[in-house]
C-alpha cells in the first residue's frame, strides 16, 4: 500500500494481512490509525477474527458408516449400469 491515507476499501483488502502480522511496517501505522477512527472497520476485523476462530475449532466430521455404504453401493450400481442416470 503506497497511499498516504487508508480508507475502508483498502483496509478491507489488507485486513487478513493485518491479522497475520503481514502488513509492511511502512503501512502499519496507517492501518492502525484507520482502525482507531473507524468503527465499521473494527467491527469488520472482529468478524474476520470470530469467523477464523470458529473455523479453526470446527473439526470436519466423517460420514457415517451407513452413508459410506450407501455411497459405495450407488457408485457400484452406477458403474455396472444398474442405476438411472
Amino acid at each position: 500500500m503506497t497511499v498516504d491515507e487508508i480508507i475502508c476499501r483498502p483496509f478491507v483488502e489488507v485486513a487478513s494481512d493485518y491479522l497475520e502480522g503481514a502488513v509492511p511496517d511502512e503501512d502499519l501505522e496507517l492501518v492502525e490509525e484507520h482502525l482507531a477512527m473507524c468503527d465499521w472497520c473494527r467491527e469488520y476485523l472482529h468478524q474476520i477474527e470470530t469467523t477464523s476462530a470458529a473455523l479453526a475449532e470446527a473439526a470436519p466430521s466423517a460420514p457415517s458408516e451407513t452413508t459410506l455404504d450407501e455411497l459405495l453401493g450407488a457408485f457400484r450400481a452406477r458403474s455396472r449400469g444398474d442405476a438411472p442416470r
